[in-house]
């Protein structure tokens, strides 16, 4: 009896060091696919900012953005490198201003929507404080979706109530899956061609909404797709959260 028990305890210790060699393995590879994705759009305003560059070698514009975008991907690669897991990115919270996002985003979209008409609206002044990389790496995965399925026009805005700030990204094209709508977005979305180009993206914005206190909603709304990213509105100065 005492060896049966003793093989039991054993089985079980081995079942439970086997289910976390899977999760860790799965954590590692989903955090391999969200770097190399997060990298695409970064790089893809980098070539469009250079192409501007030689068209225009004094725009000062064109040379801050460029300057940002170098930046970005020099604190990402640091960050991805420190975490096992998506979930473990730092969040630094800094002070920004609601119309800066907004120049941002109008900026943001001419380079990653080039062949549909694209609209950016919202309007703000307060000083609102949030992890704006992060914020970024929402807008462009959501921006990126939109202008893949758009058919014709991509409208984008950016609105604030009391506690929240709302990013809103919709498009004339196909619709979610019924899969993503039902069960959420997954990193490594199973069927169709059109979900796999979801679920990275979407995923990796779901995640980062989590951890700046918000939540991304997604619906179809009978003439396209529609994904909103709710934040919490900081208005005053937080501890920065490392994890």
């Amino acid at each position: 009896g005492q060896l049966c028990r003793a093989f039991e305890t054993m089985q079980k210790e081995l079942l439970r060091n086997k289910r976390d060699m899977w999760r860790q393995n799965e954590d590692r590879r989903h955090l391999n696919a969200a770097f190399s994705h997060e990298l695409r759009n970064p790089v893809t305003v980098l070539k469009g900012s250079l192409t501007l560059l030689a068209q225009d070698p004094q725009n000062p514009e064109t040379r801050r953005r460029i300057e940002v975008y170098t930046r970005r991907i020099e604190q990402y690669v640091e960050a991805m490198s420190s975490v096992q897991q998506l979930e473990q990115l730092p969040v630094r919270y800094r002070e920004t201003r609601v119309d800066t996002l907004i120049r941002e985003l109008k900026e943001t979209v001419k380079i990653l929507s080039l062949e549909q008409q694209c609209d950016v609206e919202g309007e703000g002044w307060s000083q609102v404080y949030l992890d704006t990389d992060l914020f970024s790496h929402i807008a462009e995965n959501l921006i990126g979706n939109a202008a893949r399925f758009a058919k014709r026009r991509i409208h984008i805005s950016l609105s604030e109530s009391r506690s929240y700030l709302t990013l809103t990204v919709s498009d004339d094209g196909p619709g979610y899956p019924e899969e993503i709508l039902k069960n959420g977005p997954c990193p490594f979305q199973r069927g169709a061609e059109e979900a796999r180009h979801y679920g990275m993206g979407l995923y990796i914005s779901k995640i980062l909404c989590e951890k700046m206190e918000g939540k991304l909603y997604l619906n179809n709304t009978g003439i396209g797709a529609r994904a909103s990213a709710v934040f919490m509105k900081l208005p005053h100065a937080p501890c920065l959260r490392e994890n």
